[in-house]
């Protein structure tokens, strides 16, 4: 349930809660999204399948060792990773990733085919100047990657040095 909605120049902004995550965060209804379309999406987000969880968890993972190896570049991966409340390694579990994002912003806006679509902010340990977004579309990950404010109706880059999703 999304509450204390107010309104905004560019979008509303309203509080909810991340079942997953088990944390507060914001929701930005952008204009031509109602409350009830966002409601929506607010339940898709919180009721993913594992599948999707799954392709999220593996796209964060490339996402992580991609930064990792350019934080070796200049001698401060060591650094990244000790700050990280996991031990990195290729054979981890998938999910052991989740414990190194944390969701800030859902954001909302109107559909443009009848399917519901979202995008997620993230604050994520290993790109701390950018953080990181997923963009849900039909409940297929299309983009996952620095933070770039992406509409699921956006045509998304299928680079894979930026977009780690496999769902391009």
């Amino acid at each position: 349930m999304i509450i204390n909605i107010q309104p905004g120049k560019f979008w509303d902004e309203g509080k909810a809660v991340s079942t997953l995550f088990r944390r507060n965060i914001s929701v930005y209804i952008y204009g031509g999204a109602d409350k009830e379309y966002a409601e929506k999406c607010l339940r898709d987000f919180n009721s993913m399948p594992d599948e999707l969880i799954s392709d999220i968890c593996r796209a964060a993972i490339k996402f992580c060792f991609s930064s990792m190896n350019r934080w070796a570049e200049i001698d401060k991966r060591e650094d990244v990773e000790k700050a990280l409340p996991i031990v990195l390694s290729p054979d981890m579990p998938e999910r052991d990733i989740l414990k190194c994002i944390k969701p800030l912003t859902l954001s909302v806006r109107e559909s443009e085919d009848g399917q519901v679509g979202w995008q997620v902010e993230f604050d994520c340990g290993w790109e701390t100047e950018k953080g990181m977004e997923i963009v849900v579309l039909g409940g297929k990950l299309i983009y996952l990657g620095p933070f770039a404010d992406h509409s699921p109706w956006d045509e998304i880059p299928a680079n894979p040095d930026i977009n780690f999703a496999d769902n391009q």
